[in-house]
């Protein structure tokens, strides 16, 4: 978390420096071990949104499985993304579908 603070320190910086818009740093996930001590996120830069990424093709029972282990114990604060594969995912959701059957439902949904 070390690093991922640093770079929002860093984006923050430059976000304030250049009195630009508010930043989103997305963040790809697809194992509980990519991103750890979670709860160390720094989340005093206004500046910067954080989006966790769920990224991972597979089957739709798996993904799902990826995306609940992840969002247990999860930061407050941070919007969630999720990753339809058309020729990896089995079968591959459309964003409306994804938008029903995705509980949470995703702030961002990408198609690859």
């Amino acid at each position: 978390m070390a690093e991922i603070n640093a770079v929002v320190s860093w984006l923050a910086a430059l976000t304030s420096e250049g009195a630009l818009r508010q930043k989103l740093l997305v963040l790809h996930q697809f194992r509980s071990s990519m991103i750890g001590n979670r709860a160390l996120r720094d989340v005093t830069h206004a500046e910067i949104g954080l989006l966790i990424h769920v990224d991972g093709p597979g089957s739709q029972p798996d993904k799902l499985a990826t995306w609940s282990a992840l969002h247990v114990d999860a930061p407050a604060g941070v919007a969630w993304g999720w990753k339809n594969f058309y020729d990896e995912d089995t079968p591959t959701l459309s964003p409306e579908q994804t938008t029903l059957q995705v509980v949470p439902a995703p702030d961002l949904i990408t198609d690859q």
